[in-house]
């Protein structure tokens, strides 16, 4: 398989998702409730950027099957499948806040180990990218690798996903505020890991995330030299089938598995894969 190509696939598909993102923002849209849960929103725009990024992928890799959150799977025969979440932070997105990303991954379809991944916060103008082995660029530029060692100097991410997780919220911060330089919860897994990797953040804690919420942004911290993986262990080359996600440099990672794990013991694990 050509990375190179595959990132220039990844990139060209995340930023035709941008564009349709952003030109609905300013038009009327319906919002609905997913399961009717007013926490997971979904809208016209959502389904919108996904067909947009489908429609590139499609083209340049016909192939392919392509796993994305909001049409669900489209089989293929390819070596390659593509994890797409088309607005990373949909609440962010319908308030008008800027923490909201867009993200294209590539994954070997056969042992799910990624290959490369696109994350742009449109409202920013940023765009974050990796491939294997290639290392993580912002905006064409390549990104210094993570350094980081002093816990008390940490800024840290925070992205309480699933309801029966949120519950801990409380024994999480009380856990990390004592520890760390502070919190910050942004609403969008992919941005967070994107921040991370830029050193726009030092780590994000973010349980319960599907495939789609991590793929690109885990491939991203990773090859900027960071550790990805869930209180269970490092897990390198992919995301974590729990989807449980601690990014951080190596030794943050290590602190903060170490701070986290007590106040996660309850927590119910949820296999996603």
């Amino acid at each position: 398989m050509d990375l190179d190509e595959l990132l220039a696939v990844a990139r060209t598909a995340a930023r035709a998702g941008a564009r349709t993102a952003m030109s609905w923002r300013t038009r009327e849209l319906l919002v609905e409730e997913k399961a009717g849960r007013p926490d997971d929103l979904v809208s016209q725009a959502d389904r919108d950027t996904e067909r947009a990024i489908r429609s590139v992928l499609a083209r340049h890799r016909p192939d392919d099957p392509v796993l994305g959150e909001e049409s669900g799977v489209t089989s293929g025969t390819g070596r390659v499948r593509w994890v797409v979440d088309p607005i990373d932070g949909t609440t962010n997105y319908l308030y008008g806040r800027p923490d909201w990303a867009v993200s294209v991954a590539a994954a070997d379809a056969a042992d799910g180990r990624l290959l490369a991944g696109v994350v742009v916060e449109p409202v920013l103008g940023r765009t974050t990218e990796a491939r294997l082995g290639g290392g993580t660029a912002a905006d064409g530029t390549p990104v210094p690798a993570l350094g980081g060692h002093d816990l008390s100097r940490a800024l840290v991410e925070l992205n309480l996903g699933r309801p029966v997780q949120r519950a801990l919220a409380g024994r999480v911060i009380d856990a990390l505020v004592p520890r760390v330089r502070d919190v910050r919860r942004g609403g969008s897994a992919a941005a967070a890991l994107a921040q991370v990797a830029t050193g726009r953040a030092d780590a994000v804690w973010a349980p319960g995330l599907r495939p789609w919420d991590c793929a690109a942004g885990v491939l991203l911290v990773q090859e900027a030299g960071g550790t990805t993986g869930d209180l269970d262990g490092p897990v390198p080359g992919t995301w974590p089938s729990s989807g449980d996600v601690l990014a951080a440099s190596d030794p943050l990672w290590t602190a903060l598995r170490e701070l986290l794990a007590p106040a996660w013991a309850a927590s119910p694990r949820l296999g996603v894969r």
